[in-house]
Formats: C-alpha cells, sequence, structure tokens
C-alpha cells in the first residue's frame, strides 16, 4: 500500500557497525524476552506500519527475521558515509518505489527505551507544516539531536542533489541542519525524558 501524505514513515538506522557494543546492537537483550530492535518495533507499531530499517547487506539475514525484507533498506554507493549515508539511502529507496510522502521520521536503533510521548510530539509538530520548515529536531541538555527528528523530503532531495557539486561533502548531520533555510524547528527535550532518550553505545550504559 502506498501510504498518504499523512502517514508516518519510520525509518530505524541500524547500520553502524556497534564497536563499543561488541556486537549487533540491534540485538543486544532487553530482559529474558526482548532486545534493542523488538522493542523498539513495539513501540513505533503503535504509530504507523510504515517501518523501515536502514541497513549493511551482512545484516539482512538477522533482521529478515523481525522485518520483511521489503522494509530492510540497504546502503546505497554514495560519497557520504554515517547516518547521512543511511538516511540518504533510505529516501532513494522510498522514492523509487512511490513509497515516500512529506516527511521522514529516523530515529537509531541504540534509544530502545525512547517514551511514546517523546515520539508523538514530533508527529503532533509537524502537521500541517511538512511543506513549510526542512524538519523538527530536539534539543537536548547536551545540543542538537539530528537522529531522532523529522526530516521533510524536500529537505532530502536538496541534499541528495548537492552530493553532485564538486568539492568535500559534509558528513555531519548537525552541521547540514544548523545551515538549513530556511531554518528547521528546534524544541526543547523535556528534562525528565532525557533518560529515557540516551543513546545505550556500550553495555555499561545498560
Amino acid at each position: 500500500m502506498i501510504p498518504t501524505t499523512t502517514d508516518p514513515i519510520f525509518v530505524l538506522l541500524a547500520g553502524g557497525q556497534s564497536v563499543r557494543m561488541g556486537e549487533d546492537k540491534g540485538f543486544v537483550p532487553i530482559g529474558p524476552d526482548s532486545h534493542f530492535l523488538s522493542h523498539i518495533l513495539k513501540t513505533l507499531n503503535k504509530f504507523s506500519t510504515s517501518l523501515y530499517v536502514s541497513l549493511r547487506k551482512e545484516q539482512v539475514d538477522s533482521y529478515s527475521k523481525y522485518i520483511q525484507k521489503p522494509s530492510l533498506i540497504l546502503d546505497k554507493e554514495l560519497t557520504v558515509e554515517g547516518p547521512l549515508k543511511g538516511i540518504l539511502s533510505s529516501y532513494i529507496y522510498l522514492k523509487d518505489n512511490n513509497l515516500l510522502n512529506d516527511f521522514i521520521f529516523v530515529l537509531p536503533i541504540d534509544i530502545p527505551f525512547i517514551e511514546e510521548k517523546t515520539i508523538q510530539r514530533l508527529l503532533d509538530t509537524i502537521k500541517g507544516r511538512s511543506r513549510s520548515i526542512p524538519g523538527i529536531f530536539y534539543e537536548s541538555n547536551t545540543g542538537l539531536e539530528p537522529l531522532c527528528g523529522i526530516y521533510t523530503t524536500q529537505t532530502l532531495s536538496q541534499w541528495m542533489a548537492s552530493l553532485s557539486i564538486p568539492g568535500k561533502q559534509e558528513f555531519s548531520l548537525q552541521k547540514r541542519i544548523k545551515i538549513l533555510e530556511p531554518k528547521p524547528l528546534f524544541i526543547k527535550l523535556p528534562d525528565e525524558e532525557e533518560s529515557s532518550f540516551r543513546n545505550i553505545n556500550s553495555k555499561n550504559d545498560l
């Protein structure tokens, strides 16, 4: 089914190397019957059925046990790396398969405890605005949070076009977001949601 312009599309970024964790973050256990991937999918399923996971080719077999292969997005051959590569690869895949709507909600695999109200606040804010602003992002006590936010497809289209411009490519999402015009909308993350919003990069963070 092709989503309407009001259906939220979620892209879960899971293609990192997980060096500090020592294993694929998606399958780090949370209790006896859950792990990062299943836990965050359970949360996101309450908001939308349009869920996709950005990952590397070697992760497909493991992730396809939990998500249908058409919803697994492999990195494209692009001139950028890191999370930006996953986001733009997802944009290309969704566009090529006529699945795009006005915006994409991006989250990383390593914030499995994110609260529903943290997600809902961004969705409520984007309503009616996705054609007038380039994105919506949280600002926490540590600064701009580009890996849990809403990117409009217009912004991603412009970023794709910029890859063809000769010269050094900017990999930093923070830097790209800060120079967007018109300015994105920044929302202060409530202090009481900071603990559930944090990235879990190693087992010591659990």
